[in-house]
C-alpha cells in the first residue's frame, strides 16, 4: 500500500474493520523505504488512537530463516464525515 491508499482507508474503513497490511517479517524489511514509510503511516495512526495494530504468526522461524507474519489494522473509530487530520 502506499501512503495516500493507507490514509484512504484509516479515513474511510468502518469502525472494527481490518485490513491486512503486510505479509512477511517486518522487522527484516524496514531498510525499504517504502516499507518503513508505509509501517511508520500505520504507527502513526495508532499513536493517534484510529487504529489498533496486529500481528498473526503465519510460520515458525528457525537457524535459518525468519518467522512469517501477517500485520492487521483495525478501525478504532468511524471518522467519515469529519475533517480529516492528514
Amino acid at each position: 500500500m502506499n501512503i495516500q491508499e493507507i490514509h484512504t482507508w484509516i479515513t474511510n474503513a468502518k469502525m472494527n474493520e481490518s485490513i491486512i497490511y503486510y505479509t512477511g517479517h517486518l522487522a527484516e524489511k524496514r531498510d525499504k523505504i517504502e516499507i518503513r514509510k508505509m509501517a511508520n503511516a500505520f504507527m502513526e495512526a495508532a499513536q493517534q488512537k484510529k487504529i489498533d495494530l496486529f500481528q498473526n504468526k503465519i510460520t515458525e522461524g528457525d537457524h535459518t530463516k525468519a518467522p512469517l507474519y501477517e500485520y492487521i489494522a483495525r478501525k478504532l473509530k468511524d471518522e467519515r464525515g469529519n475533517k480529516n487530520t492528514w
